[in-house]
Formats: C-alpha cells, structure tokens, sequence
C-alpha cells in the first residue's frame, strides 16, 4: 500500500515538473454539458500542446481529428472524435465526440453524463453507441454571437465498428461560449452527406464551408483493408454564406463563379495523384492555406499550401514528414490548423494511431508549426491606398 502512494506521488511530482496540473472536480452545468476535468499546461507551443493528455484529464486516455476554434471572447473550442474514456473503477470506454475549451493555458473536457458513464458531448440523445453516432467538422463564430459545431451523422452498415460506416447527413450545434450551453440543435441549409462544414472559415465578408466526403470504412480495398471511397476521397469543393450566418442558404464555387446550385461544385484542391485529401483551411496574414495529409492513414507526408483566394488555385509551399510513433504498428492521419500565440508561425496538429485500434498513449495527436505566410496586400488594400485602377 505505501509503495503505491509513493508511486503515486512520484507520478505528481513529475506532471507538475512537466508543467501540468490536473482539477479532478468535474461540474455538470443545466444544459448537461460534464466539464470532466481540466489540465494546465506551461504554455501552448506545440512541443506544450503535445502533453495535453498525458493527465488523462476528465479521464481522457486519448482521441483523434483535433480540431480548434477561436472564440470571440478569446477562448479556443477544440473537439475530437472518438475519445478513449477511463472510468472509475479503471477500464476505458469510447466517447463518439467530446470537447475542450481552452482558457489561456487552461483545456477543460466537455462531454455529458458523469465520470462513472460518460457520453457524448454533442448530440448524445440521438446516439446509439457503435450504430448511430455523430462526429464533430468544423466550427465558427456565428453572428449571433454563438459558435456553431458542424457535425457528420453517421451509421454503421456492416458487422462491426467501423466496417461499412457512411455519413448519412450534417446537422449543427449552436453553443453559448461563455457557459457552454448547448442552445440550438439542427441542421444547416444543405444538411446533406456531402458535409459543406468540413472546414470552416471566414474572411471579413463571409464564411466559407468546405466539404469532403469523410468515407473512410469499408468501400474501396487498398492493401487489402477496405477503406476511403475513392469516388469522392480526394475532392473538396466550397460553399460560401453570408459572415456568422452559418445557417443560410450557401452558394457553391464552380470554378468561374458562384451557383446555388450544389451539383455545380468543383474540387479546389488537387486531386492528381491524390486518393484521399482530408484538407483544413485558414486564413493567415490575408493568405488562405491548406494543409493535408495525404493518403489519410496512408502515406507518409503533409502537404501546406497556399492561395489568395479561398476557392484557390492552391499551390504546394511546404512537404513535411508524417512521422508515426512506432515503426511498425503505427500511423497517421488528418492534419489540421491550431491556433498559435505566435503570429510568425501557424501551429498544426496530426492525428496518431495503431493500426489494430488498440487505445494507448499512441492515441493521442501531436502538434509542430511551419512559418506563417507573409502579409499579401489585397485588391481593396491596393484601392485603399490609391494603387487600382
């Protein structure tokens, strides 16, 4: 019994010298969101963002898709999929979607339920754990002062998890940034499987929904393990609303213009030689870049890119090493934009795994930066200063 207090504290004793300290209080708030537990972190450089869950705050063994957004009362909204969850008495269970908000250094757990049966931090009512669940896409600030979390609907068609699963539509989650309540369930204008909120981001005028098809499981056979769907994998198109007005009606890019119509919609991103392109977008010094891992869980590198515009063309800027965290069992999968206090550097995150599933401190994604693009003068930038014409 003493020899395992004292392994205890020698645990403490090395998470608070590494910077980090765990609140176990967990709160449930009116509108059911559990804050299960919080981590303090020395700072938010990627190497610092890397121990986010070595605490294994609100029991969080680890999760995968991370994704960040600002918030206007200078918070950060980050969700993932899947979070592996320890319980009380030691096991770990699987959590569809959670989320964390980060205060400065400070990153809190969202889910709902309690410690002892966590769930879902986002449409847990409509869950049926491993048949019918929801993962969250992107998010952004609506004009209502509200930040709205895009969500995949999915269904599990085959025998078990992750077998022959499918988005079947996209709703929304409208979400109180200051207390967290959950104040609107819905669905967007286009609610359909296509998933226009892939990516979420907005320019002064208005916010631009990226889709991908996000069909990973159980169509297309490659190295003998059915995966993407490489009828739509590798395509992103666009659509574009009205700034914070995350629910109006989009219009899509077509290459020449723009067209209410979803059917006109072309890829903004390359697809030559591409099989899957789970791309993430921002906008940084009036630049708009593109990460991707491509290839997905395949492949070996991330490719950054950048363009004026949102609906491109993108071109190729950095080729950066995925590496995984084992040389064999292991490997990696969706890079995405984080935001970083540096404003030379955008900071990204990559998502890791073991190839057979298995939940360890693999699971859990890690966090570099490249350097931020230079400030690009826009058209009204060049008018402003008496250069158009």
């Amino acid at each position: 019994m003493r020899r395992a207090a004292a392994c205890v504290l020698l645990v403490i004793a090395m998470v608070l010298a590494a910077g980090l300290r765990e609140s176990t209080q967990p709160s449930v708030d009116a509108a059911g969101t559990y804050e299960a537990g919080t981590v303090c972190l020395a700072g938010v450089t990627p190497d610092q963002l890397g121990q986010l869950f070595v605490t294994e705050p609100g029991g969080i063994v680890g999760a995968d898709y991370q994704r960040a957004t600002p918030l206007s009362n200078g918070s950060v909204l980050w969700t993932f999929q899947d979070a592996e969850v320890r319980l009380p008495n030691g096991s770990t269970t699987l959590v569809h979607n959670i989320g964390m908000i980060q205060r400065d250094h400070c990153f809190t757990a969202l889910m709902s339920g309690t410690a002892a049966d966590p769930q879902p931090w986002l449409f847990a009512s409509e869950t049926t754990k491993f048949a019918h669940w929801y993962w969250p896409l992107g998010a952004e600030m609506g004009a209502d002062g509200r930040v709205y979390v895009f969500m995949a609907e999915m269904v599990e068609h085959g025998p078990g998890y992750l077998t022959r699963v499918e988005p079947i539509a996209t709703v929304v989650a409208g979400v109180d940034i200051d207390d967290l309540d959950v104040e609107f369930r819905g669905a967007p204008a286009n609610a359909g499987p296509s998933l226009y909120g892939w990516s979420i981001e907005s320019d002064g005028t208005w916010t631009y929904l990226y889709a991908q098809c996000h069909r990973q499981f159980g169509f297309d056979s490659y190295l003998d393990v059915y995966g993407h769907d490489t009828q739509c994998s590798s395509i992103v198109t666009v659509a574009r609303v009205p700034r914070g007005h995350l629910l109006a009606a989009p219009s899509y890019w077509t290459g020449s213009g723009w067209s209410s119509d979803d059917a006109a919609a072309v890829a903004v991103i390359d697809t030559e030689g591409r099989t899957v392109n789970p791309s993430q977008f921002v906008r940084a010094n009036n630049n708009w870049m593109a990460i991707t891992k491509v290839g997905d869980w395949w492949g070996d590198r991330v490719l950054v890119e950048r363009a004026n515009r949102p609906t491109g063309p993108f071109s190729v800027v950095a080729e950066i090493a995925a590496v995984p965290k084992c040389a064999v069992d292991c490997n990696t999968y969706f890079a995405s934009w984080i935001p970083s206090p540096d404003p030379t550097r955008i900071i990204y995150g990559l998502s890791h795994n073991r190839w057979d599933g298995i939940a360890t401190e693999v699971y859990r994604p890690t966090f570099a930066s490249v350097r931020a693009p230079a400030y690009r003068v826009s058209t009204a930038d060049r008018c402003s200063l008496g250069y158009c014409g």
